[in-house]
């Protein structure tokens, strides 16, 4: 339970940062920087360390997981976190994994859900449904671009990390007929490097001389002096520790009791978001925030 708890509170800490920089850098090349860190601190503990957890017959499919999760899902997350804020992009991608995730298995595993589960589902999409909120509050929230394109990468970055899940359990499953105990750290490698691959093919292909101007000058929360700061939270906070904690977590407790507690990380949050930006929910999200999470954790705990 500890691990589960600390992947919580380490990924409303890692969304507060990604916003942060997302704004100051724009989401692309954040999220490039971001996932560069975090790709050689894991990389250098895994060399130095557990060399001999990097195993072929379980680093594709933690590869494929990755480049899904963290590649096309982290791309959508970050894209997100400028148009629509931190508290409702992660409500929407946490909240939303669950029912991709249900979806991919019975596509690809033909595992379909029970009536009580469609109901889950349906309270969940109410929940998120009630949640969005176009308006913009709190002393000092910026946003930059249209509202409807960040919903619609919120909903891909579910999707990516929905579907990154399925196949990370894929690859747990093949850890257990090779008789393998890789531990949580070298998964998340494994699953950061496929999705630093990606980023950086984009980031090669997209990426201006240098950052633009309109994006450095804004008024934000953060100064470039503070920038470093926050780029180094966002990437341990999130790839490096956090998500080493989510593998322990799935290593030491039943994954659907883990991916119930982590789903309250929007609701932890609403708190952070309060202090941090002034930024005061509607009764009518916190609700919604409320009913989604519930609707996850019965989800989880009743599949």
């Amino acid at each position: 339970m500890t691990a589960a708890v600390l992947t919580t509170i380490l990924f409303a800490l890692s969304a507060i940062c990604g916003q942060r920089i997302a704004m100051k850098m724009g989401s692309l090349r954040a999220n490039f920087w971001r996932l560069l860190i975090a790709t050689s601190v894991l990389g250098l503990l895994v060399l130095l360390f557990w060399r001999d957890s990097l195993h072929l017959n379980t680093f594709g499919w933690l590869f494929l997981s990755g480049a899904v999760g963290f590649g096309l899902g982290d791309i959508a997350l970050f894209y997100a976190f400028e148009r629509i804020g931190t508290r409702l992009t992660i409500l929407m991608n946490l909240c939303l994994a669950p029912i991709f995730a249900a979806a991919v298995e019975f596509l690809w595993l033909g595992n379909g859900l029970l009536s009580h589960q469609w109901l889950a589902v349906a309270v969940i999409l109410f929940g998120v449904g009630l949640s969005i909120n176009p308006t913009k509050t709190g002393r000092n929230t910026h946003r930059r671009g249209r509202f409807a394109p960040g919903i619609i990468a919120g909903i891909i970055a579910g999707f990516g990390q929905g579907c990154g899940a399925v196949i990370s359990r894929r690859s747990q499953i093949a850890e257990e007929l090779a008789g393998l105990n890789i531990n949580g750290i070298s998964e998340a490698f494994q699953r950061v490097l496929a999705g630093f691959v990606v980023v950086a093919i984009l980031f090669a292909i997209r990426r201006p001389s240098h950052p633009p101007q309109n994006l450095l000058d804004q008024p934000s929360r953060i100064d470039r002096r503070q920038l470093p700061l926050w780029l180094l939270g966002s990437a341990l906070f999130g790839p490096v520790i956090g998500v080493s904690c989510f593998q322990w977590a799935l290593h030491s407790m039943e994954s659907a009791l883990v991916l119930s507690v982590v789903s309250t990380a929007p609701i932890v949050l609403i708190p952070m978001t309060w202090y941090l930006d002034g930024e005061r929910p509607p009764l009518k999200t916190l609700i919604g925030a409320v009913i989604a999470v519930q609707g996850v954790i019965y989800l989880q705990l009743y599949s």
